[in-house]
């Protein structure tokens, strides 16, 4: 009976892989008390080897992602893909950030040594990872500043897509409409953009497959520097469209940490192949379904500097 109540609830499997892990002839010397066995916690990572958070223990709705759907990460060679994307950010924002794109670049060097210096997470950087500077927040109310920063999208997406359109399906509406979610973290960068700018690294689509919600819930078990993104988003749409927005084939991008209207509904970029014109198109809209899982969309989290 003894023997029975030891074992219970092990299969053969779980008791094979068991024996396995600690090698068999280590296992019979702990069976025959020949040596001690001190236990050591391993820490579980986070990530996968692409850079995708792994969707442990969630209780929303998480599908596998379609890679089809993807980003490609462009070589960070020396200051001008730093300047670049702060030149698109000045010139369509209206707004001078009075970081350079050495001080940028250094910041964002700084900040890639700590993630990789933490096994937990370093996997992240296998993903697309994009180099952001967040303006300072000028306007009390969110939804005002949404408005002014889609105005950017728009700009800097028809400056580098001439020939395509950005719509926002939501313009005029946003004004005392936006709030941010509990729990998403997204008030701190707030609060750190109302003292001035705030760099970081935004990762686009470390939650592909994830819903809205699961975007949501896995945020609480990341270190505290990472935010579920919702105004970087739009800001890394600013700085690089060529990457966010390059055609169809690009994931459609959550804000997960943003509510507009009310906690039921969220907002999403999305580009599009519009067969009528024959062209790529991006929109900009709200979406009320935020229990469902695709595998073309993503939330994104942001790396605080």
């Amino acid at each position: 009976m003894s023997e029975r109540w030891m074992i219970q609830g092990w299969t053969n499997g779980e008791l094979n892989a068991l024996v396995k892990n600690l090698g068999e002839e280590t296992a019979r010397k702990i069976q025959r008390g020949e040596v001690k066995v001190s236990l050591e916690e391993v820490m579980k990572v986070l990530f996968d080897k692409h850079g995708r958070r792994i969707p442990e223990g969630l209780r929303a709705n998480v599908c596998d992602p379609n890679r089809d759907f993807r980003f490609d990460q462009l070589e960070l060679i020396g200051k001008a893909y730093y300047a670049n994307g702060i030149k698109r950010l000045h010139d369509t924002l209206e707004v001078d950030t009075g970081i350079s794109a050495k001080q940028l670049k250094r910041e964002i060097e700084h900040l890639l040594a700590i993630l990789r210096e933490n096994s937990r997470v370093a996997n992240i950087i296998n993903g697309v990872w994009l180099p952001v500077i967040m303006p300072k927040l000028e306007a009390d109310d969110l939804g005002t500043t949404l408005e002014q920063y889609l105005e950017a999208v728009g700009k800097s997406y028809t400056d580098v897509f001439p020939d395509r359109k950005f719509n926002n399906y939501l313009k005029g509406k946003l004004v005392d409409q936006v709030s941010i979610v509990d729990n998403s973290r997204h008030d701190q960068l707030i609060k750190r953009m109302r003292q001035g700018p705030v760099p970081g690294i935004h990762f686009p689509n470390p939650l592909q497959g994830f819903s809205f919600q699961a975007d949501r819930e896995q945020i609480v078990t990341l270190p505290e520097r990472f935010v579920l993104s919702g105004l970087d988003t739009v800001i890394a749409m600013v700085m690089y469209p060529d990457i966010l927005a390059r055609n169809y084939w690009t994931p459609d991008l959550d804000l997960a940490a943003l509510s507009y209207q009310s906690t039921a509904d969220s907002f999403y970029f999305d580009a599009l192949y519009d067969v009528v014109v024959d062209e790529d198109e991006l929109n900009f809209g709200d979406t009320a379904n935020l229990a469902h899982a695709y595998n073309e969309f993503s939330g994104s989290l942001f790396f605080l500097g």
